[in-house]
């Protein structure tokens, strides 16, 4: 039985990240003249491109940590819980209004976000993970809590 469940949440946007991957590249020709300020670049690089959050659950010691994570170290508190009652899916709508360069004009796409919740037996909603694809979530879900017995209910249907 494996002893931690680890699930991913969220991370940067592609933006974001792109941001730190610029920040990257400009930070090496800034290494021969300045180390120091080229230091601070490669940080907050590594910084936008790696930072994600996540829940980790431990089934064994009942405990569970929603943590960020920079680079390799996750902050974030450990609290115990008695049970966990159930996982369950919900369909939420989504938007974003795209301009284009020249015109100014602009688009809105519309989508479709399908996220997780674990719920406690004290009433607690914590928020797992989201996804475009349903069955990637599922797939997810499934695959971290099948060994605990825990029910995964789709509210989508």
């Amino acid at each position: 039985m494996s002893v931690l469940i680890d699930i991913k949440a969220e991370s940067n946007p592609w933006q974001l990240k792109f941001l730190g991957g610029l920040l990257l590249v400009v930070a090496i020709p800034v290494m021969l003249n300045h180390w120091w300020v080229s230091s601070i670049l490669i940080i907050a690089g590594l910084l936008l491109i790696f930072w994600y959050s996540g829940t980790e659950i431990n089934p064994l010691a009942k405990t569970l940590r929603e943590y960020n994570s920079y680079l390799v170290i996750r902050s974030g508190d450990s609290k115990p819980y008695n049970q966990i009652e159930y996982i369950y899916i919900n369909r939420s709508t989504g938007s974003e209004k795209m301009y284009t360069a020249h015109t100014l004009s602009s688009s809105t796409f519309r989508f479709e976000m399908y996220k997780a919740y674990l719920k406690l037996d004290d009433g607690t909603k914590i928020f797992l993970a989201s996804h475009k694809n349903k069955t990637k979530l599922n797939t997810l879900l499934n695959e971290a809590f099948a060994s605990q017995g825990i029910d995964v209910i789709d509210n989508t249907v």
